[in-house]
């Protein structure tokens, strides 16, 4: 919906610096184009704390078009609030505040806020449903909050610099302002290189980091502190059976689906060829037979979902838009990494970038099917994570002494090329969870990354690991067992840190809303509950959602295996991306980024034209890593 900044300034008095606020809220106007507002004031504390606080927004108009700007005030004006998302129960939460006697001014969702805030104080995030970022100031108490949804939809970056404080929507905004520092982090360069994005708290910049999901900061009288208000530990899990949970997961995602397709603007849905996004395809059909979805696609039918989601459009009825992926690659990479801000590289970028600009051309809202695989059950990694006990179960002499060293030395460009899912099963399996599960989408192995760091950046991540994001949620998943401890390691890492932030940074660079019904925290407290027996059966992954959607949806996508949205970057880098990757690759140029080896990525190149093709997306990866450091990591 929008976008949020703002600076607080302690222990010097003064009103807030207007001209810097508008820098930094106007590189946000993308994420908000109709209309923008600022607040400004100075204020006193105890003893020698004075200061200025300063707000900014973009705005993004879908509900109460006419009268629903920002910031928006309290009745008596002491407290005010900036806001990104959309609060789904706030006509619940509106009635009750009314209830208690607050008056209402416009009919935005964003004024739940500040009269919840009022009412409950720091609780109101717990009762909020939605996704959302917002900054809040009390002015009787001289303090700021600022919070980050359950889910980590919408996004938070912050940075404590002595005496302020600085935060926005996106790295951007906060790199208007000049006293930010531009130190890159090696950690986050480290990171990046295992996991192709860099896991919240860490940013690729040392001064600015990330609030996590589900957390509230609080600057009060100079001191910051971030505490978590919600982490979901479901009961003890009893078989209800069947019937009980196909029936309350149609009512909740029915209910969720309903209340995100409120709005005042176009919307639609996005469409594939998989299971989540037609769920919710057809469960808005029956709330507005006009609905519209929206597919991409490419001429690599191996890649493809068209006439998979073509089938489930005419099966619904639904008006429905298809485009062919044909990126002009010598803008598409220069372009992606500004959107980024940071190193970012999910290949599944590629299509999603034009999926939410062919989409905005005709909407402004679109309904998404993320979260209904971390929910549900639906990676094949899943499966994996149940059957490595049975390969660590063979004796480890035999694995460590024979297998591996046969998979790691002279089958591995045979096995890379006839079975990379078997290759990067044995070579996970062997370890112990979570570090299995965290191996299972490892981009670059440790042997590998060795390699490819400079001595640089070998010494500054000396100690340092990159599974410490899969790790630290693992040791957080409370009495959650097997697969639940499996789905929710994922639901803390790659779906807040890659696929949340790819969507939300593509789709607000086009000023598209996209709103996921599956994390409707309701449904994610639900799902946490449902035995493991309903998601995973055999082979069979999202097994209840499948039985759930039986004649609802076409056989054909109730049967289906789950591709990804990925690209064909293997013919793409073999392709139209090779001129443009050996320009990148050459070691006159590498070896001004100090961080990578400068022969490294040419030879990973020449290894993957001579047949390594499994190299592709590390290679695409790696290209975004060098492209982002010649355009924005030297200062």
């Amino acid at each position: 919906m929008c976008g949020i900044c703002g600076r607080l300034n302690w222990g010097r008095p003064g009103e807030a610096d207007v001209t810097l606020l508008r820098t930094m809220n106007a590189a946000l106007t993308h994420r908000g184009p109709d209309d923008d507002g600022f607040f400004e004031g100075a204020f006193t504390g105890s003893g020698p704390m004075a200061g200025s606080v300063g707000l900014a927004m973009r705005r993004l108009a879908i509900i109460d078009v006419a009268h629903g700007q920002q910031p928006i005030e309290n009745e008596t004006g002491d407290v005010v609030v900036v806001y990104n998302g959309e609060i789904y129960n706030f006509p619940e939460l509106r009635s009750e505040l009314e209830a208690a006697g607050h008056r209402f001014k416009t009919h935005s969702d964003t004024e739940v806020i500040v009269h919840g805030y009022e009412v409950w104080g720091d609780a109101v995030t717990q009762k909020l449903n939605g996704m959302f970022a917002f900054a809040l100031w009390d002015k009787r108490r001289n303090r700021l909050l600022l919070a980050r949804d359950h889910m980590g939809i919408k996004p938070v970056y912050y940075a404590v610099l002595g005496d302020r404080l600085v935060f926005g929507s996106e790295i951007k905004s906060l790199l208007a302002d000049p006293d930010v520092p531009r130190d890159i982090d090696p950690l986050a360069i480290d990171d990046y290189l295992s996991l192709r994005y860099i896991p919240a708290p860490r940013s690729i910049y040392q001064a600015i980091r990330k609030l996590e999901p589900a957390s509230l900061l609080v600057w009060d009288s100079g001191r910051v502190v971030i505490t978590k208000y919600w982490n979901y530990n479901p009961p003890e899990v009893v078989d209800r059976g069947l019937d009980y949970y196909l029936e309350k997961a149609d009512a909740l995602i029915s209910d969720a689906v309903k209340r995100q397709l409120v709005s005042e603007v176009p919307l639609g849905t996005f469409l594939s060829g998989g299971l989540d996004s037609p769920t919710i395809a057809y469960h808005a059909k029956k709330f507005k037979p006009d609905l519209m979805t929206f597919t991409m696609y490419f001429s690599d039918r191996a890649h493809s979902e068209r006439s998979e989601a073509a089938l489930v459009a005419k099966h619904l009825g639904t008006n429905h838009y298809e485009q062919e992926v044909t990126p002009d690659v010598e803008d598409i990479v220069p372009a992606l990494v500004d959107i980024f801000d940071e190193p970012f590289g999910d290949d599944s970028m590629i299509p999603t970038y034009f999926l939410t600009k062919m989409a905005r051309q005709r909407m402004t809202v679109a309904l998404s099917g993320d979260g209904g695989d971390e929910l549900f059950g639906g990676y094949r990694t899943y499966v994996a994570d149940r059957f490595a006990p049975l390969y660590r179960a063979i004796p480890e002499t035999l694995r460590h002494d024979i297998i591996e060293p046969l998979l790691n030395g002279p089958l591995a460009a045979v096995a890379s090329q006839r079975a990379p899912s078997l290759l990067a099963f044995m070579r996970s399996a062997g370890r112990p969870s979570p570090l299995e599960h965290f191996g299972w989408t490892e981009l670059f192995r440790e042997d590998v990354k060795a390699r490819l760091k400079s001595p640089l950046l070998s010494e500054a991540s000396r100690g340092h690991s990159a599974s410490e994001s899969f790790e630290r949620a693992w040791a957080s998943a409370g009495s959650r067992k097997g697969l639940e401890r499996f789905l929710y390691v994922d639901q803390q890492t790659h779906l807040p840190d890659e696929f949340l932030v790819k969507v939300d940074r593509l789709s607000m660079a086009h000023s598209l809303e996209v709103r996921p019904p599956f994390l409707d925290v309701r449904l994610v407290e639900f799902a946490a509950e449902i035995p493991a027996i309903y998601k995973l059966r055999g082979w069979t992954t999202k097994w209840l959602i499948r039985r759930l959607m039986k004649g609802r949806l076409p056989e054909e996508t109730l049967a289906g295996t789950k591709r990804g949205f990925g690209s064909p970057m293997t013919n793409w880098m073999s392709g139209p991306l090779l001129k443009f990757a050996r320009e990148r690759f050459a070691p006159s140029r590498v070896k001004e980024n100090p961080y990578i080896d400068p022969h490294e990525p040419m030879r990973l190149l020449d290894a993957f034209l001579s047949g390594r093709r499994e190299l592709a997306r590390r290679l695409w990866s790696l290209l975004i890593l060098l492209e982002w450091y010649e355009r924005k990591g030297r200062g």
